[in-house]
């Protein structure tokens, strides 16, 4: 008789967890599966390949892990100076020095100030980073000395991946070419067009580009001129924008890179240009671009059109032709804005990740992709969307035809919506029809009202959205209320669901702000909004000490951001289960 094998987690080969690692949250290993049992214990402390994203941990996470790994097995880490984890790179570097991170090999700092910067480019010269991303804070206002730094690092290190939130002249301040010439893909603010010419040209190996904004233009009104031709052999990928230009200069850009399969544009134009006109990318990509495969666009024509004289069919017919339907099934729509009497022409999928949505009543669409055509996801690359409810209102027809089919937008990580409070609000039930709710983990609500207390139906209307954006990890409320209530935090924290790791939300009082902290315990970190926020700053320090030890609290001038510390509890008044495992966790320590 043949037995049956079982195999459970405990006794799986240590490769597999280890393998397992790369799909579980810094805060899951070491806080929770690290004392599952002594195996356990044993196989997190050994494993030398950890990629730490510390963006949405807790304070009290975060000093946990701090104390227990050794830098020299961190291979990737995320640090964030954001308002979600106020100063984290200041305090990760009072404990760590990225000297002894000898096998970190990705690096990404965002909101990083100057003075941290600084520290960290002078300790990881030896680290062996294939990928840097550094997203700065203020960097308008940065030294010589940092930008020279950044640019020598930058130089020196054999990087594969470079993504920096300035511009490439800002890099250029001692070399002629101070890009490696090992970069893959490179992710700039902007440059000049003659900069342009000289990545193409140097970095010989450079896959994937992308830039919000090419300047054209000299200062003295002429244009770079290249000497040669540029025909980078490995380059394949190309994102564009946002930014205002005419087709001539995009042609110009283009026109340098003709090995390109991957295009994507957000442009800005108006009606005295050619770039939204079918015609002439068809000619121009014939021409130039014989090995595109993928050409993704979405844009804006910031001329206002008067809607008696609006002929949509003549923005969409010059893409009905063999070329773009047959040859290489590009299809496109076209709105017409009724609120801002303006034109707006995308390609399908919708390629612009952030997205402004109206409903049929509000613009005029047409479309080149077939209505039986079921294939294409037009909105698969979006993920983020803003919502006007006050210009929402649905009629029962609209909500039945929709009730039936899937949501319009599945893939939504950032919803954000603003109303008036004006009764009748648009229904739950039609923002179902539009979002699949349940994928959203940041939701921001910005509304007008003056007493929660009083504004019942708007209560529960807010408690129906929470509940159905059961993922939420991240809620931003703002509303501006004229009476100091304390009812209105009350009835808030009744609403907010325990999902929500981080709030920001408006407030008007002291005593507002210790509601807030006191009712939603399970909160990672609070920024609080007010114009007479810096009258709070002293008494909100105060408490935070007595009450929420370890916290840090960072001042702006209409905000203070909290990454809150530990509760302070006297041991009797902790819960009994709590009580137990706190004692189990001293002892595994010991």
């Amino acid at each position: 008789m043949s037995s049956i094998s079982s195999t459970s987690l405990d006794n799986l080969p240590v490769e597999l967890i280890y393998y397992l690692f790369n799909y579980l949250d810094v805060s899951t290993i070491f806080v929770s599966f690290r004392y599952v049992c002594k195996r356990f214990y044993i196989i997190v402390n050994s494993f030398s390949q950890y990629k730490l994203d510390m963006r949405l941990i807790s304070k009290i996470n975060f000093d946990h892990i701090c104390r227990i790994i050794s830098p020299d097995k961190i291979s990737s880490l995320i640090l964030s100076d954001d308002l979600n984890t106020p100063y984290q790179i200041r305090t990760f570097l009072s404990r760590f020095s990225f000297q002894e991170c000898s096998r970190l090999r990705s690096l990404n700092l965002i909101k990083i100030t100057e003075n941290n910067l600084f520290t960290i480019l002078m300790q990881i010269s030896e680290c062996p980073l294939n990928s840097l991303a550094i997203n700065c804070f203020a960097w308008d206002t940065f030294s010589y000395t940092v930008r020279l730094l950044l640019a020598s690092t930058i130089e020196k290190c054999k990087l594969e991946k470079l993504h920096l939130n300035i511009t490439y002249r800002d890099l250029d301040v001692s070399s002629w070419s101070p890009l490696p010439i090992t970069l893959k893909h490179l992710q700039l603010e902007h440059c000049t067009f003659q900069e342009y010419c000289m990545i193409l040209r140097h970095t010989i190996n450079l896959q994937e580009l992308t830039l919000t904004k090419c300047i054209m233009y000299n200062i003295d009104g002429s244009m770079y001129e290249p000497f040669d031709r540029i025909c980078p052999i490995n380059f394949h990928t190309f994102s564009f924008g946002a930014c205002f230009m005419r087709m001539k200069e995009l042609c110009i850009i283009l026109s340098c890179i003709p090995t390109v399969q991957h295009l994507k544009l957000i442009i800005w134009t108006d009606s005295l240009d050619s770039v939204i006109n079918g015609s002439e990318w068809e000619r121009f990509v014939s021409e130039n671009l014989s090995c595109l495969t993928n050409f993704q666009f979405f844009f804006d024509d910031l001329t206002q059109v008067n809607s008696d004289s609006l002929n949509l069919q003549s923005y969409i017919q010059p893409f009905q032709t063999s070329f773009w339907l047959e040859k290489y099934q590009w299809y496109v729509t076209c709105d017409y804005i009724k609120t801002l009497s303006g034109i707006r022409l995308y390609s399908l999928p919708i390629c612009n990740p952030l997205f402004m949505y109206y409903t049929n009543s509000l613009k005029i669409s047409a479309s080149t992709l077939p209505i039986k055509n079921h294939s294409i996801e037009s909105t698969q690359y979006v993920n983020s969307i803003s919502l006007n409810l006050n210009e929402m209102i649905e009629s029962d027809d609209e909500i039945q035809m929709n009730s039936t089919k899937n949501a319009i937008f599945q893939r939504i990580d950032y919803l954000s919506i603003n109303f008036d409070c004006k009764c009748p609000y648009t229904s739950s039930l039609y923002l179902r029809t539009l979002i699949d709710l349940s994928s959203i983990v940041h939701l921001t609500i910005q509304l007008l009202v003056h007493n929660f207390a009083q504004k019942s139906s708007l209560n529960d209307y807010l408690s129906t959205i929470l509940q159905e954006t059961s993922n939420i990890h991240t809620l931003k409320l703002q509303y501006i209320h004229n009476e100091k209530v304390i009812s209105n935090a009350l009835s808030l924290c009744t609403i907010i669901p325990r999902s929500i790791k981080h709030l920001q939300i408006s407030i008007s009082s002291f005593n507002e702000v210790k509601m807030f902290l006191e009712q939603l315990q399970q909160l990672f970190s609070v920024s609080f909004y007010s114009t007479d926020i810096m009258n709070y700053y002293e008494e909100i320090e105060k408490w935070m000490k007595l009450k929420r030890p370890n916290s840090i609290c960072r001042h702006e001038l209409r905000c203070i951001q909290i990454w809150l510390g530990n509760y302070t509890h006297n041991e009797h008044e902790k819960p009994l289960t709590r009580r137990v495992l706190d004692r189990l966790h001293r002892k595994q320590l010991n």
